[in-house]
């Protein structure tokens, strides 16, 4: 493949010596993660969507190597937080010249770790048809379009706060602090974000936002940092961590993890 060429080019300017490289359909990406995470990698570089990316990373973490995530992807959440709107190659060259390592934070919900926001409710609906319309797929946006907004308005979930406070909504979000506008890369805490949203229009626009953190001029929103969020309701729970979906079942409970992966970066 050409992406397989140029990684092993711009690996070879860089002098990393006889890599071990990967390439196939997101089929194969569960067999292609065991074998590397069955070596001893002190770095493990991905190119790949959100799903691929978030799972290398849990693996990353889970091992105690350095990950290098590449945006290619529709979303690419986590490159874009670290990397900027660049090419991947970009990246990467930048990355391998002067590389510095950046610890991040995040948080963990039912076994699996997420690095730059979860979106728990009937809103994490709306990714779907979204990349349906990205991928010209009118059909089947429509389709999952009206699931996700009947979904919206015939389950909320119960929500329990740092153990004190609790309320109903149609939307939990916890913002990581890469991310966030409000808070430093070394806060110890996940900003939370309630969500009460009144159309299907202000659903889609703040889906569209939630993972950047661009929180502060919704009216329908109530904000406030946690390190713990329970959430329930009388049907399974979508999610999304990092853009991936995810089904939650009918309770869950996300806790703020410190020291949760780290990955390369160019040196400032």
């Amino acid at each position: 493949m050409e992406s397989e060429q140029k990684m092993l080019s711009v690996l070879t300017e860089a002098g990393l010596v006889e890599p071990k490289v990967w390439c196939g359909e997101a089929k194969e990406m569960e067999r292609f993660f065991a074998e590397a995470t069955g070596q001893k990698l002190e770095l493990l570089i991905v190119l790949g969507g959100d799903g691929t990316i978030r799972t290398a990373a849990e693996a990353c973490a889970e091992k105690g190597s350095y990950l290098i995530p590449l945006p290619g992807g529709t979303m690419n959440m986590l490159p874009r937080a670290l990397y900027g709107n660049v090419w991947w190659e970009e990246a990467l060259r930048k990355t391998l010249t002067a590389p510095s390592t950046k610890l991040l934070s995040g948080g963990r919900v039912a076994n699996k770790r997420f690095f730059i926001a979860a979106i728990v409710g009937a809103p994490a609906l709306w990714t779907q048809p979204r990349e349906s319309l990205r991928e010209g797929n009118i059909a089947d946006a429509v389709k999952k379009g009206s699931i996700a907004f009947r979904r919206m308005f015939e389950t909320k979930i119960q929500y329990l706060i740092s153990g004190e406070m609790r309320g109903e909504a149609e939307a939990v979000a916890l913002i990581c602090p890469l991310i966030s506008e409000q808070m430093s890369d070394s806060e110890q805490a996940l900003e939370a974000a309630v969500i009460d949203v009144k159309s299907a229009t202000e659903v889609i626009g703040l889906v569209s936002t939630a993972a950047f953190g661009k929180w502060r001029d919704d009216r329908n929103i109530l904000l406030t940092k946690t390190k713990r969020v329970d959430v329930q309701s009388s049907e399974d729970i979508p999610a999304t961590l990092d853009g991936e979906r995810v089904n939650l079942g009918r309770s869950a409970e996300i806790d703020f993890v410190s020291r949760a992966l780290t990955v390369l970066v160019p040196a400032k």
